[in-house]
């Protein structure tokens, strides 16, 4: 019961007591020790900006202080682990959104490309091709048919069949 009145106590302190960065650190033994100051080969778990409070700020600065029981430093360290779990999963959903716009981008230019070389084949009387010593070849009407066919397909595989 005192343990859960002690960890209660240290939730409900004031903003102003945990206004610092936490920095975790493994002793030479072992230990996982968490502290306001950085040490050599300390790692930055949480940065705590001015004027906002978190529960795992509160909780990851208070086993750093002298009279805190083990419960309410098990209590910590659960919480500053949960915390980075959360912060690794909100990067990842970043990621996948910032990939879902990369492909929907990439899949609109493809769209935009083949809509144009459709529209231009379509436009022109006489197709041609540039053959190996730069000279134009032109199509027959049939071939220009052919060629107009395969990129109307390129078309709707790129922009959809809603084309």
């Amino acid at each position: 019961m005192r343990h859960a009145a002690a960890i209660a106590l240290i939730m409900s302190l004031p903003a102003a007591v945990t206004m610092a960065d936490v920095y975790r650190s493994v002793d030479a033994q072992g230990h996982v020790q968490y502290s306001d100051t950085p040490t050599p080969g300390a790692e930055l778990v949480h940065v705590q900006k001015a004027g906002t409070t978190s529960c795992s700020s509160l909780t990851a600065s208070a086993p750093s202080t002298g009279g805190t029981s083990s419960a309410a430093a098990a209590a910590a360290k659960a919480v500053a682990k949960s915390d980075a779990q959360v912060q690794n999963e909100l990067t990842q959903q970043a990621t996948q959104r910032a990939v879902q716009q990369d492909v929907e981008q990439a899949r609109a230019d493809q769209c935009k490309k083949a809509t144009a070389d459709y529209e231009q084949s379509i436009q022109a009387r006489r197709i041609f091709k540039t053959g190996a010593d730069g000279e134009r070849e032109y199509l027959s009407d049939a071939d220009a048919d052919q060629m107009r066919m395969n990129l109307r397909l390129a078309m709707q595989s790129a922009c959809g069949s809603s084309q």
